[in-house]
């Protein structure tokens, strides 16, 4: 269980949407999604009684199917085209994997595994995206070189003639509000590290969210100390973004224009459509939006798809998790651990209004991770925080739960 979850869940983190990585006709993370499906249903046939967190899960799965089931047959009756639903309805299958998630965050060493694949996953991605810009700026590896060969993937876009977006680097932002969290050794220069590569890959919404995390965070923390530090990190974060690199990056300026423009088209194309039928039940999967099946505001595509049920499915696994956060005391040493996996999901809920990353295996896998570390940490309390600070590996990331 522990090794399978290892893997499959570094294969999540760093893998972007899944296609880097093909075996024959299916891909890595398939073969792995199913390897995790197997293993949980082995390991709650011989381990019954120690299936803790699998009736939560089981209802949420249940809650899912019958959600977008609804959107399926929803669907058939508009005239939707089957592929087109399936497409959709395939992209969030990974709730199907909330039971092995369970099963296998019972600990509080899995949480703190799954907190440090977190970490290293962040670290992983800027160190590779900085080298690789860093190469194009000093002419090691040539452009057209490099597009040919990364445009061959739809993991990744191009920003101008010197940066470019890997679906994957959302967990930037959810690395630097770890680091934020836990103020272990050497953390803040990681901090530093993923947040330089997060604003490189000149993603406004990447920004955005995580600063807002971040800045909520350490006001939930109460580290008045830190958040002028924070505030100055953000602006600086914003005039590089926002005024600096588009400034000197050719062609950025209208990209973003386009795509503010769609944005808007979106939620017009929705509200000046919205009825008794769409507020109750949604038109289904698989009927577009404007010209687009898929669109990049997740809740707007939940409103339409599928109504309010929708959209209070996929808010429920938030208002879950700071559920189980706001039972930890701050004075206690899980406390710091548990604020990361919260706001982290907080970042995907509000990147998630921007780009789709809440409806499919790059977020939904964090969401489900943290929504079952959080459940463990809120049953399984380690003591006050005075208990760590005594402890000779207090400095260590994994103390604050192995003290």
């Amino acid at each position: 269980m522990n090794v399978v979850f290892t893997i499959a869940m570094l294969e999540l983190f760093v893998g972007g949407g899944g296609r880097l990585l093909e075996v024959g006709p299916l891909t890595v993370r398939m073969l792995l999604f199913a390897l995790c499906l197997l293993t949980s249903v082995l390991y709650a046939a011989t381990r019954p009684n120690r299936a803790d967190g699998t009736v939560l899960a089981l209802g949420l799965v249940a809650a899912y199917l019958i959600v977008h089931l609804c959107g399926l047959v929803n669907g058939m009756l508009s005239g939707s085209d089957v592929a087109d639903m399936l497409t959709e309805m395939q992209q969030s299958l990974y709730w199907l994997g909330a039971p092995f998630i369970a099963m296998a965050l019972q600990s509080q060493r899995m949480v703190q595994r799954a907190a440090d694949l977190v970490r290293l996953s962040g670290v992983v991605l800027a160190i590779l995206y900085l080298l690789a810009i860093a190469a194009l700026a000093l002419g090691i590896v040539d452009y057209l070189g490099l597009y040919a060969v990364l445009s061959e993937s739809s993991e990744f876009s191009f920003r101008g003639e010197n940066y470019f977006f890997y679906k994957g680097f959302l967990y930037l932002g959810i690395a630097a509000v770890f680091f934020v969290a836990v103020d272990a050794r050497y953390s803040r220069w990681l901090a530093l590290l993923v947040v330089v590569a997060m604003v490189l890959t000149l993603t406004r919404g990447f920004v955005l969210s995580t600063s807002v995390a971040v800045l909520l965070m350490l006001m939930a923390q109460r580290r008045t100390r830190f958040l002028g530090t924070a505030a100055l990190a953000v602006f600086a974060a914003a005039f590089a973004l926002w005024v600096y690199l588009p400034s000197i990056e050719e062609g950025l300026d209208l990209q973003r224009d386009i795509s503010n423009l769609q944005r808007l088209d979106d939620l017009a194309f929705v509200f000046d459509r919205l009825d008794v039928k769409t507020l109750l039940v949604g038109q289904g999967l698989g009927v577009p939006i404007g010209e687009r099946v898929n669109v990049e505001n997740t809740f707007l595509w939940a409103l339409w798809k599928l109504g309010l049920p929708g959209v209070v499915f996929w808010v429920s696994p938030l208002l879950l998790c700071l559920n189980y956060y706001l039972r930890i005391d701050r004075g206690d040493s899980a406390h710091p651990l548990a604020a990361a996996f919260a706001f982290g999901t907080l970042l995907v809920y509000l990147q998630t209004l921007s780009n789709p990353y809440l409806n499919n295996p790059i977020g939904l896998s964090y969401v489900l991770v943290s929504l079952f570390a959080l459940r463990t940490l809120s049953r399984h309390r380690v003591g006050p925080a005075a208990t760590r600070l005594a402890s000779p590996d207090a400095t260590r990331p994994g103390a604050l739960i192995s003290a």
